[in-house]
């Protein structure tokens, strides 16, 4: 979620937020003509214009700015000023959307680690950066990391900034998609629900947030077998997304991809294959083969492949976003494992009995490993690869 730091002012359309990147970057040419590239003002101007490139998905452009600024910071202001450790935050959050988990996961350890020696564990900035770790861990795949430090972000943030606070809306989203990935799906419909209905009583007509909370209740219906409710949320997210973002953003088509997995577990197996197709194609034209989003986009493919009994397409695709899991997540993390337990799968559906028995036998070990021989996640494994 964008939550309170969103760049631009409401109602937001792809024209407006053009206009306001156009005035972000004559306000940091006349900060830096008027004061010196080290100024206040150009500080708080370069950190504006990262966050409104990270917003319209100009990713790389933000790292840029956000790197830039926070070594001014640390030159001037030093380690320990508030905006330096604001910058800190924002170049990690650059560094995920661009991709580089490893690298915004440790930027946003050592943001809360900051946050918590200077300003103290229950300073608001402090509560969010905890928030912001979170968030990372959910994206790079640590969900056993990201739950216990969401739970207390949560409970932190309610205490702290209040129900309704956009940082305690943000961080209730986020732990409702942990929920859903580790399959306790009735929780994270009831936390879901609650979410946006918030997020519809407190946020503003056209707040990116409220469009976010209602992909998230899209996700948590699917998990629980509402699969028409489910796709029904995703496409008013949608709609609302290619109007605030315009239809290249990559929010926009992460939300095609729900759509189109949706469609295949409803049994729509040309829709739901012809759009993630499509998705996949876009996400790798707009963020890279490797970046995360798009892996995930290839993943959701391989797996309609296989709804659709299309085996053969289905162990090519999955063979090849694994491999990029592995060197972007890592061997044991558990978008990896997953990916390969579904690889494992495609392979028996093809035939190839011996392959797959010898892939779900690593995959069980992987999950025996980091989780344990008795997490939920293990067993549920060990059961469906025996």
């Amino acid at each position: 979620m964008w939550s309170s730091r969103l760049p631009f002012s409401l109602p937001i359309s792809p024209e407006s937020m053009a206009r306001e990147i156009a005035q972000f970057e004559r306000d940091l040419a006349e900060a830096e003509t008027e004061g010196g590239p080290d100024s206040q003002p150009m500080l708080a101007a370069r950190s504006k214009l990262g966050r409104a490139c990270r917003f319209v998905g100009r990713v790389r452009d933000a790292v840029a700015v956000h790197e830039q600024n926070l070594s001014v910071c640390v030159r001037v202001l030093g380690l320990d000023d508030s905006q330096t450790l604001a910058a800190r935050c924002d170049l990690a959050w650059s560094w995920l959307a661009v991709g580089r988990l490893a690298d915004a996961v440790v930027g946003m350890e050592r943001s809360l680690a900051d946050h918590e020696r200077v300003l103290g564990a229950d300073h608001p900035a402090t509560v969010v950066a905890r928030s912001d770790l979170g968030n990372a861990l959910v994206v790079a795949g640590a969900f056993t990391r990201a739950q216990p430090l969401l739970e207390r972000a949560l409970a932190d943030s309610e205490r702290v900034l209040g129900d309704d606070h956009p940082d305690t809306l943000a961080c209730r989203d986020r732990l409702a998609t942990v929920h859903a990935s580790e399959g306790r799906v009735g929780l994270a419909l009831k936390l879901a629900k609650r979410h946006a209905a918030a997020c519809k009583r407190v946020l503003p007509p056209g707040h990116p947030d409220e469009v976010t909370s209602r992909s998230i209740l899209g996700i948590a219906y699917r998990s629980t077998g509402r699969i028409t409710a489910g796709i029904a949320e995703h496409r008013g997210a949608l709609a609302d997304y290619e109007r605030l973002l315009g239809p290249d953003h990559p929010l926009t088509i992460q939300e095609r991809v729900m759509i189109g997995s949706g469609y295949s577990q409803a049994g729509q197996h040309d829709a739901g294959i012809a759009a993630l197709r499509q998705a996949a194609a876009d996400l790798e034209r707009v963020l890279g083969a490797g970046h995360p989003s798009t892996l995930i986009s290839r993943l959701s493919l391989g797996i309609a492949y296989g709804r659709a009994s299309r085996s053969a397409d289905a162990v090519a695709v999955l063979k090849q976003a694994s491999a990029r899991c592995e060197r972007v997540f890592g061997p044991d993390n558990r978008v990896t494992l997953g990916a390969r337990g579904t690889l494992a799968a495609a392979y028996a559906a093809a035939g190839r009995r011996h392959k797959a028995a010898a892939l779900h036998r690593k995959v069980l070990a992987g999950f025996e490993r980091t989780l344990g021989p008795d997490h939920p996640t293990t067993r549920e494994y060990r059961a469906d690869s025996e």
